[in-house]
């Protein structure tokens, strides 16, 4: 107990920070949440607007007016349901339980006495001494008669046997004990015997018929008795001495018995009586009867409470909703692309989507059925969802969209499908989408896949063909209608939001785009190094399951800054160093520079923040170690800090990689020969120096991670220097 409340307290106090940290995100929410409470109030299922009012009518009165039923209701007749669950739990069998204990020490007990019987017969010892003897040991269990006459008797040895063998009879057919109410609530024809053997309860059914009880033991033990064909003073004998040493051995296992009468009655089927929509219940000018009034209540009580828990359960829908949102929002808190204008899109389309449904669901009596499911945009919601967060986020996010619509109407079964269907798959055919134009086949596609599910399921509803053609047409064209605006919603998201779907970094991931242009014509050096670069990292991302595409367009643009002073960056020089003619410190701060230029150059051409961001932190806050140690040189005193690039560590995977291609890219020319194993061992040495100055610790790169990406920069560098590469075992030669 005390493991699960330290659960729940580490679990709220971790919602509690996340809220914390997000606090505007979770203003919004609580705003968004309020809203959509105020919204079911007032239109949704069980609303506190346009109620019936069925007070004022009374038996034996005359109805002033005429009440009719406001919905179809279906209530419980109580009273034909009493009688029904009473006949069955009459027919329920009584339960009795075998006490073996007993029996074992009853007989155990007359083993004792036949044994203390024998050996003070065999002393020289009055007879009369022995009675006494016997019935001091053994008090009240046989008259000093029996006793007497078992003294007497030539044959008391074998009178003794026959007695033991009829007691294990009797008492093994059982000796009941009857409960002082009697069983007449239970079934008069039959019980159950509950034996223990073997340590496993075993249930006997048996006929009331053959139940013993103590008045039953005389004509019982008789009965054994002639059934071994003795002798009748023997048999007589035989049966004194059984009825003196038998006991009862079962009882009433009233626990089990009532259990089961508890079992049946809940079980019981209701007897329900039915009033139809619209049914006049009172006519104006009437006396009301008793069975109308009975009537009247029924509706009464029923719509009340069908009110109050469709409020209810729409509520608790409504909050379920919220709750599975924000917890799917937590696993991704602080990831691209969930930032605060994502999230807040997200958030209130959501909030879009249930007013529309309470406001198609008030329309149609708070019932929505397929006929009216085209009204309803959830591909465009979910197509929109997997665009900008993805298709497992946007799968998360329809089925949120599916408990809003269950907490707006009364849901359809068939409208429930279609639902998750139709989002299902326009999230598949929208994040599989490449380019533009995919997404215009995708409205096609989307169009078809909503035409043919409508199809099925209004097949399964048994609808005519004129009726299964017109809504399934209408389904296809909200597919399609779905999908075009997507398409014309998604740029002005992506403009407003500045988000790095898929779509707008394939835009940017073009090399004729006119920053990279000017990246070529002003610094063709680091252009050229910026395609490199853009290759590893791709390569790395696609291995390591990152977003191979954000890592290519984060490659492409992270050194915009070296467009303004290209000379002083080496791969753009040819012959001289700008650096021979000026102090380290000063070299330092022109390095530095080019990544605060480049991020302002990133923001100005409006580029998503996730690679303004691989902009920003793609030397993290490095050392620029070349120019440190020759500054050092002339000065001990010098801070390090002085001579570190002004970033922070990359945040993200693909903003890591990018720092490794950058640096691995750019020091790889240095390799004289460069072979594989030179390849593979200058990479580790760089992906190490890079792990060991922290400048990896808040990318999420894992270790398994890193060593794949290790494999891939040395696959692609390998290719890239092809043509200078010696391989294990070969002997160098021109190629």
């Amino acid at each position: 107990m005390r493991t699960n409340e330290t659960k729940m307290s580490r679990v709220w106090r971790s919602i509690v920070a996340s809220l914390k940290r997000n606090r505007v995100f979770a203003i919004h929410l609580a705003v968004c949440i309020v809203a959509a409470a105020l919204l079911l109030m007032f239109f949704g299922p069980g609303s506190v607007v346009i109620r019936r009012d069925y007070s004022g009518i009374n038996p034996g009165e005359v109805a002033d007016r005429d009440i009719v039923a406001g919905r179809e209701v279906v209530y419980v007749d109580e009273e034909a349901t009493a009688l029904r669950r009473d006949a069955e739990e009459r027919l329920v069998l009584p339960v009795f339980q075998f006490d073996s204990g007993i029996t074992r020490r009853a007989l155990d007990y007359f083993k004792d006495f036949t044994e203390n019987f024998r050996s003070l017969s065999t002393q020289d010892i009055a007879q009369e001494t022995v009675l006494l003897m016997l019935q001091s040991k053994f008090p009240g269990k046989l008259p000093p008669q029996v006793l007497a006459d078992l003294a007497k008797s030539s044959l008391k040895s074998q009178i003794l046997v026959y007695a033991a063998d009829v007691l294990a009879a009797v008492l093994d057919g059982g000796v009941f004990s009857l409960p002082t109410e009697g069983l007449l609530r239970y079934n008069q024809d039959y019980f159950e015997l509950k034996r223990l053997i073997n340590n496993k309860a075993e249930l006997e059914q048996r006929s009331m018929a053959s139940m013993v009880t103590e008045a039953d033991l005389p004509d019982v033990i008789r009965a054994e008795a002639e059934r071994r064909h003795l002798a009748r003073p023997i048999s007589s004998l035989v049966e004194s001495i059984v009825l003196g040493f038998t006991v009862e051995n079962a009882f009433f296992d009233e626990a089990s018995s009532l259990s089961r009468i508890k079992r049946v009655g809940a079980k019981v089927e209701p007897v329900y009586k039915a009033v139809g929509r619209s049914e006049l219940l009172i006519r104006k000018g009437e006396m009301v009867t008793e069975e109308s009034y009975a009537k009247l209540v029924a509706v009464r009580s029923a719509v009340s409470r069908s009110d109050f828990g469709l409020s209810l359960r729409s509520l608790g829908l409504l909050l379920a909703a919220a709750s599975l949102g924000y917890f799917l929002l937590r696993q991704h808190e602080g990831a691209a692309p969930f930032k605060m204008p994502s999230l807040l899109m997200g958030l209130y389309s959501a909030l879009a989507f249930y007013a529309i449904v309470l406001l198609a669901s008030r329309a149609g009596q708070h019932q929505i059925s397929l006929e009216g499911a085209y009204f309803l945009p959830i591909a465009l919601f979910s197509g929109i969802g997997a665009a900008i967060f993805g298709q497992r986020f946007a799968f998360s996010y329809t089925v949120v969209l599916t408990m809003l619509s269950a907490s707006a109407s009364n849901l359809n079964a068939y409208w429930m499908v279609f639902v998750i269907l139709a989002g299902f798959f326009a999230a598949m055919t929208i994040s599989t989408a490449k380019t533009r134009l995919d997404l215009v086949l995708a409205c096609v596609l989307q169009a078809a896949i909503q035409f043919g599910v409508s199809v099925i399921l209004l097949l399964q509803q048994g609808l005519r063909f004129q009726q299964l053609a017109g809504i399934s047409g209408y389904m296809a064209m909200n597919g399609f209608i779905s999908g075009a605006l997507i398409l014309a919603i998604l740029p002005v998201l992506e403009q407003s939001l500045n988000l790095a779907t898929r779509f707008r970094l394939l835009e940017l991931s073009d090399v004729n785009a006119p920053a990279l242009k000017e990246l070529l014509t002003q610094a063709p050096g680091t252009y050229a190094h910026s395609m490199n670069v853009a290759h590893l990292a791709e390569a790395a991302a696609e291995d390591i399951g990152a977003n191979p595409l954000l890592a290519r367009v984060g490659a492409y643009y992270h050194d915009l800054g070296k467009i303004e002073q290209p000379e002083y960056f080496v791969e753009n020089q040819r012959g001289s160093n700008k650096h021979d003619d000026i102090n380290p410190r000063l070299s330092a701060t022109v390095i530095r520079s080019h990544v605060k230029l480049g991020t302002e150059k990133a923001r100005e051409l409006k580029l998503p923040k996730e690679v303004v961001d691989i902009v920003a932190q793609h030397h993290g806050n490095s050392v620029i170690a070349w120019f440190y140690d020759k500054a050092k040189k002339e000065d001990e005193t010098i801070r390090p800090e002085d001579f570190s690039y002004p970033g922070s560590p990359p945040v993200g995977k693909e903003a890591g990689i990018v720092m490794l291609a950058d640096s691995i890219e750019a020091s790889s020319r240095t390799i004289k020969n460069p072979t594989v194993p030179r390849l593979d061992v200058h990479v580790r040495e760089m992906i190490m120096h890079k792990v060991q100055n922290g400048q990896l610790d808040n990318c999420e790169l894992t270790l398994k991670d890193l060593d794949v990406i290790r494999h891939s920069f040395v696959r692609i560098m390998a290719g890239q220097f092809h043509s200078r590469i010696e391989y294990p075992n070969q002997k160098e030669k021109d190629l």
